[in-house]
């Protein structure tokens, strides 16, 4: 099974990884592509594009100044995404716990959806960015992110599916992520859960929790090797379980409280 996060907008590259292995992002020519046009934006550009303020649209250019296309190595800044990656998601999943082969498992089966690099791996090395897929970038003749990736991160998610022979992915990416996959091209079925707390008879979506949720989730389904979607429905962390009444085969909602 594979498994499709969103990434995470915090990031701390001053993290000592588990594991010194690494790999470099499947797409770095239009990951390169994208940094070398952004570069040439001024920083009230940055901010207006990204709806950001001064000080982090100072931050954004300094980064795609120094950026380079030579591929990431030792000692340049880069880290592995599962470490460099700090939001609620990757609170959640944690990866920073598994171990060498738990990771090297992960890597095969575990894809980011990225901006800036399409789709990140855990164990890929990144450099620091901001670049979110619903930002509203033009490059060349296309004029949206998810136009410039095009069939890219759905034909790399479809080569995943064959390698590991499973027919099941597992969206944990946020809505906006998951548009940049064109699900009428992938050989497999989706699977989306939602995470759903009790509230005044009934139960509603939070957003922080439902982040954290969907980090966890993903950190169970990679450690616990889960390969069936019939298992999901033994997932209990945190006090989450499967609401039978809500749930939908294909969109399991797991609700607490």
């Amino acid at each position: 099974m594979i498994v499709l996060l969103s990434p995470s907008k915090t990031q701390d590259f001053s993290v000592t990884p588990r594991t010194t292995v690494s790999t470099t992002p499947l797409f770095w020519r239009q990951a390169c592509e994208l940094a070398q046009h952004l570069r040439r934006l001024s920083r009230d550009d940055l901010a207006t594009l990204m709806k950001i303020g001064p000080a982090l649209a100072a931050d954004t250019e300094e980064r795609y100044r120094r950026w380079v296309d030579a591929e990431p190595t030792a000692g340049d800044g880069s880290l592995q995404a599962g470490y460099a990656y700090t939001g609620e998601v990757f609170r959640g999943l944690e990866f920073g716990a598994f171990s060498a082969m738990e990771a090297k498992y992960a890597h095969e089966r575990l894809f980011v959806i990225s901006g800036l690099y399409g789709l990140v791996r855990p164990l890929d090395k990144i450099r620091p960015y901001r670049l979110e897929m619903k930002t509203p970038l033009s490059v060349g003749a296309e004029h949206s992110l998810y136009r410039f990736w095009g069939n890219l991160p759905t034909d790399a998610v479809n080569r995943a599916l064959d390698r590991v022979g499973s027919t099941t992915v597992v969206n944990l990416a946020s809505q906006e992520s998951w548009r940049v996959v064109q699900t009428g091209r992938l050989s497999a079925r989706v699977v989306t859960p939602q995470f759903r707390e009790a509230h005044a008879g009934g139960f509603r979506t939070v957003a922080i929790h439902a982040k954290r949720a969907r980090g966890r989730m993903a950190g169970w389904i990679l450690r616990s090797r889960i390969t069936s979607p019939d298992q999901l429905a033994e997932y209990n962390l945190d006090g989450y379980t499967l609401n039978e009444a809500l749930s939908t085969p294909d969109a399991p909602v797991f609700s607490r409280g």
